[in-house]
């Protein structure tokens, strides 16, 4: 049995909105969100990136929340969802992890048809990153959502259907095995029970003892079930609890 937790919940209260926008959760409310879907160990995180909706000033905001006189932290987490570069460094940085007191890293991959108009460009985008970011960046604990833009071009109308298939399998087998030499975590981000490459990746995944980690990436308290459909997900692919990430590793 996999132990539900979630380490990628946003604690979107603090980003920069519109005008009469909703305001979003706050971190005690995402933390009892979780909880209630019957998750054990909870990550509450927020964007860092060049978005003018993410200022860094918002994550003090958030890590002055979370370290509060008071707030239970008991298996409760802070983190970050930073964006990578091409070199794999990543917008937050060691400095800002010290700054906020981060217990973990998230490294990300955010891109739009708008910027690379074309799928091929883009897998080839964030593979460079994921990869890069795996082997050169220690301050990265987690990949967030695997190719996880992809979706979109299949939205935009660029593509048929979005599916892993289209990604180069040496791609994907290079990123499990980095992944594995040097100890970073791959995020479930989503079920698939349909696209064969996608499962053959978690598959892959499994067979070699690559860390994993779960995530719902709720940006309001309504996302956060989804952890626990991922989580019978993984379990059913036979992922295993060993190798199921903590930040308290």
């Amino acid at each position: 049995m996999l132990i539900q937790s979630d380490y990628h919940i946003h604690a979107s209260f603090y980003r920069i909105k519109r005008e009469g926008a909703a305001t979003g959760p706050k971190v005690a409310e995402q933390q009892e969100a979780a909880r209630v879907t019957g998750c054990r160990y909870v990550g509450i995180v927020e964007h860092c990136n060049d978005s003018s909706k993410h200022p860094f000033h918002c994550l003090e905001e958030l890590a002055a929340e979370y370290y509060a006189e008071g707030f239970d932290r008991q298996d409760t987490y802070l983190g970050v969802e930073a964006d990578l570069y091409d070199d794999g460094s990543d917008h937050c940085g060691d400095e800002g992890r010290k700054k906020l007191r981060l217990h973990y890293v998230i490294g990300s991959v955010h891109v739009s048809p708008q910027l690379i108009p074309t799928v091929e460009e883009y897998i080839q985008t964030e593979f460079t990153r994921l990869r890069n970011a795996i082997i050169y960046n220690r301050n990265v604990d987690v990949i967030g959502h695997p190719f996880g833009e992809g979706p979109r071009y299949s939205k935009a109308g660029i593509i048929p259907r979005w599916g892993y298939d289209l990604i180069p399998k040496e791609y994907l087998q290079e990123l499990v095995m980095q992944a594995k030499e040097h100890g970073v975590a791959l995020e479930i981000n989503r079920c698939d029970m349909e696209n064969e490459a996608y499962i053959g990746f978690w598959e892959a995944v499994r067979d070699n003892g690559v860390l994993f980690e779960i995530g719902s990436d709720a940006h309001f308290t309504t996302g956060c079930p989804a952890s626990a459909e991922r989580t019978h997900w993984a379990e059913s692919l036979g992922l295993k609890e060993e190798n199921h990430w903590k930040p308290f590793r």
